[in-house]
């Protein structure tokens, strides 16, 4: 096969060379041609190794498998650079990162303190990466199977967003709450699968919230939060977090409206998705299209890669012991490789000192919590007739807009 890639060569260097009479030229022609197809055929002498193949190097010497490699570069194939590079990945990885993870657990997380809303991801051989859902978003999506590490990344973006304490978060949690429901205390409200009643609450909270917001921007003549936030008045981000994504869409119309009403208008709101699925298949093309943060678990589906606008072909990472991994790819970048740890709970930060005799305010999350919740009536007194979430929703957040917003 590879005489039929030298080939044509070989014949127009014969041909220049009889034409013309400068039998030199044919005869180099010809040397040529022999030299790469005998390089061709040398290279081929080797298998090709296993991906997962030991790789050693010493003093001038490299041998994959227990099999030495030609001493020059130029005699040796694709796969040995690719196998050699991924051996130093291997090497060099581990040092930056436990140095990292000992970082963050003292210290917490490297934010930028001039930007909101950043999701601290992981790492990479040589520096932290994280991710701006306002300017790399404004929504991310993440996929990847059972056991990929999914979970374990989406409890490090909450403790990134929880260290930066800039927004509230609305929490759905389709797996029981499993994941999310330890970040609940800090949130306006988590839902599970098995609460249909708190799922509309929340709903209904949402949308009524991307309404609100919709008439008051108007009212100020503003096209987004942050002309708004420029007028003195400051209204907090609000982040959505759904664990199972394709679950929550297959509960019903409402939840299916809601979520596509955050994708396509969430952004100029000041209203964030992040959305955790294990496949893509159920999530409407047009939704997909506005989540342009999207981060895919190593181990995905390469079909599910390819949907998310990665190529599976150029995208690897060695295994690194205690470290997830997975590609992650934003607005503004192409998709790049990452680490994050697994089993990791940063160290918590000190609490702000509230001087002697003073009450702590409580969080927007707080009071935003304690108004949508509907109260137990006292045992000694009837109940209140009970009203509709939807109107208690409403009511109440007219009252609260301006006293919770930091």
């Amino acid at each position: 096969m590879q005489l039929i890639w030298y080939l044509p060569s070989l014949i127009i260097g014969l041909t220049a060379g009889v034409s013309s009479g400068y039998w030199q030229l044919a005869l180099i022609s010809t040397l040529m041609v022999s030299l790469m197809l005998g390089v061709s055929m040398y290279k081929n002498r080797y298998p090709v190794f296993d991906p997962d193949s030991r790789v050693d190097v010493s003093a001038g010497q490299v041998a994959i498998a227990n099999r030495i490699l030609p001493r020059f570069e130029f005699l040796w194939k694709k796969q040995w650079h690719e196998l050699l590079l991924a051996n130093h990945a291997r090497q060099s990885a581990p040092d930056f990162l436990a140095w990292t993870k000992d970082q963050i657990f003292e210290r917490g997380f490297d934010l930028d303190p001039t930007r909101s809303l950043q999701l601290w991801i992981g790492a990479n051989n040589s520096s932290q990466k994280v991710l701006s859902l306002v300017s790399g978003g404004p929504h991310l999506i993440i996929v990847g199977p059972t056991g990929s590490g999914k979970s374990e990344l989406l409890k490090l973006l909450m403790y990134s967003l929880l260290q930066e304490n800039s927004c509230d978060l609305v929490l759905f949690d389709f797996k029981g709450g499993a994941t999310l429901e330890r970040f609940e205390e800090h949130s306006v409200g988590l839902a599970t699968d098995l609460e249909p009643l708190k799922q509309k609450q929340l709903w209904d909270f949402v949308a009524g919230e991307l309404e609100q917001r919709e008439k008051m921007f108007a009212s100020r003549q503003v096209s987004g939060i942050e002309q708004f936030n420029e007028l003195g008045e400051r209204m907090s981000e609000i982040v959505v977090v759904v664990d199972e994504f394709a679950a929550a869409l297959a509960t019903g119309p409402r939840a299916l409206s809601c979520l596509e009403d955050v994708c396509a208008r969430g952004r100029s709101l000041g209203v964030h998705l992040i959305a955790a699925t294990q496949s893509l298949t159920g999530i409407p093309r047009s939704m997909l299209t506005n989540l342009r943060a999207r981060i895919a678990m190593a181990t995905s589906d390469p079909i599910d890669l390819v949907q998310l606008g990665m190529n599976p072909n150029k995208l690897s990472l060695a295994a690194v012991a205690g470290w997830g991994s997975g590609f992650v790819a934003s607005a503004n970048s192409s998709a790049e490789g990452f680490y994050f740890p697994l089993g990791f709970t940063p160290k918590p930060k000190l609490e702000v000192l509230i001087p002697a005799g003073e009450q702590p305010l409580p969080a927007r999350s707080q009071l935003l919590r304690q108004m949508y919740s509907i109260p137990e009536p006292e045992q000694d007194q009837p109940a209140a007739p009970a009203s509709t979430p939807e109107s208690q929703l409403l009511s109440r957040m007219e009252g609260l807009r301006w006293s919770g917003h930091k």
